[in-house]
């Protein structure tokens, strides 16, 4: 059995901006953090430091200890990121899913980007679906709030620079909500 969630976000920066910040391995442990019960990551790195590209393989250490390797399966600058666990995760989730997708969409929108994030999980079983489906909702909290932390360290580098963010300039508009799916 297979369960889709997702979380967006509107970023007042450019696709490709967007994309090569929230898809290098130096900004997860900043924006994608614990949210107890689900761990966080401490470090992200490509295995023998390649390029990120289809095939190649990405270590994610996490908070609780555990680690979980991706292959990458996409990787188009500035349009799509996707990946997929190469084995289960570490219990109590692995217990509950044998696997999962991931699917970063950028595409240009008024206000710069509109990203979509998109996890695909493959429960071990569908007698687990109970379980599952309360972590997975937290899952999608966890990766809304990884999308505000993107958004909000790319407009306040925005803001560093001098020049007024979008929601700087127009407060009445103020930042966008994230969306589920």
């Amino acid at each position: 059995m297979r369960i889709e969630r997702s979380a967006e976000i509107e970023v007042a920066r450019p696709p490709a901006e967007v994309f090569d910040f929230a898809t290098a391995c130096e900004t997860f442990p900043r924006v994608l953090l614990a949210s107890p019960p689900l761990p966080g990551i401490v470090r992200a790195e490509m295995q023998g430091g390649a390029e990120p590209k289809p095939g190649a393989l990405r270590d994610i250490q996490l908070t609780d200890g555990s680690t979980v390797e991706e292959e990458v399966l996409a990787f188009d600058r500035p349009v799509c990121h996707r990946y997929r666990w190469t084995r289960p995760p570490a219990p109590p989730l692995g217990w509950l899913v044998r696997g999962a997708e991931g699917e970063w969409r950028f595409a240009p929108s008024p206000r710069g980007t509109r990203v979509t994030w998109r996890y695909r999980f493959e429960l071990s079983s569908v007698l687990v679906a109970p379980l599952a489906l309360p972590i997975v909702a937290l899952f999608r909290r966890w990766m809304a709030s990884g999308l505000t932390r993107v958004r909000d360290q790319l407009e306040r580098k925005e803001a560093d620079t001098g020049r007024p963010t979008r929601s700087e300039a127009k407060p009445s508009e103020g930042r966008q909500p994230e969306r589920e799916r």
